[in-house]
């Protein structure tokens, strides 16, 4: 390691699917398929220097660009996090999902690489979580709703994996957006008013 140079590690985590890997890997690949298990909007374009991207929950999204895809085998992308949320940027580390024939399963590999060592724990138990979920859709179940995307019950799970300064602009940033999100559901269409009020109707008819 260079002189000065931060400490990296790496996430390796394995699953088996009751699924093949053709089935499996289109979970990965396809946007509509892949926010089953993670995210609610997904972006990934297999062209290498693609676009990857999710928004895990509110006010959280990672992004990167694809580097390699093998139909059927393996996916590469790169991965981070927008915002400066958490101190891995958009494209500073490395996400390799392989897929092996098991059975009539398949056998999931994902290596996470140059994570900073200090958001190993938090990206253990991310990849654990998610993993899981795929495992259930990917064999066509249905994982239910995701308790990351609530606000406190993501911050309850993740608190013991991440700095306090860190939780705290999550905990902020998760607020702020579901507050735009109530502002923007109670904002009429353009074009629209919103239903007159008793009062206001009852003054009308007098």
């Amino acid at each position: 390691m260079a002189a000065g140079a931060a400490a990296t590690s790496i996430v390796e985590r394995e699953v088996r699917i009751e699924a093949s890997p053709a089935t499996v890997f289109e979970f990965l690949v396809d946007p509509s398929k892949m926010v089953r298990w993670m995210g609610n909007r997904a972006v990934f374009d297999p062209g290498p220097g693609g676009a990857y991207g999710v928004d895990i929950s509110w006010g959280t999204r990672v992004s990167g660009e694809v580097v390699e895809v093998v139909p059927g085998r393996s996916v590469v992308f790169t991965w981070g996090w927008e915002g400066e949320v958490f101190p891995v940027a958009p494209g500073a580390s490395t996400v390799e999902i392989v897929l092996e024939p098991d059975g009539e399963g398949t056998l999931l590999r994902l290596t996470h690489r140059d994570l900073p060592a200090d958001m190993t724990a938090f990206h253990v138990l991310g990849w654990e979580h998610y993993l899981a979920r795929l495992a259930i859709a990917a064999a066509d179940g249905d994982p239910g709703r995701d308790p990351m995307t609530s606000t406190f019950g993501a911050l309850r799970r993740i608190a013991p994996t991440i700095s306090r300064s860190h939780l705290v602009v999550l905990g902020f940033r998760r607020v702020r957006s579901g507050a735009r999100a109530l502002r923007r559901q109670s904002t009429p269409p353009p074009g629209t008013s919103r239903s007159p009020t008793k009062s206001s109707a009852k003054g009308r008819s007098t």
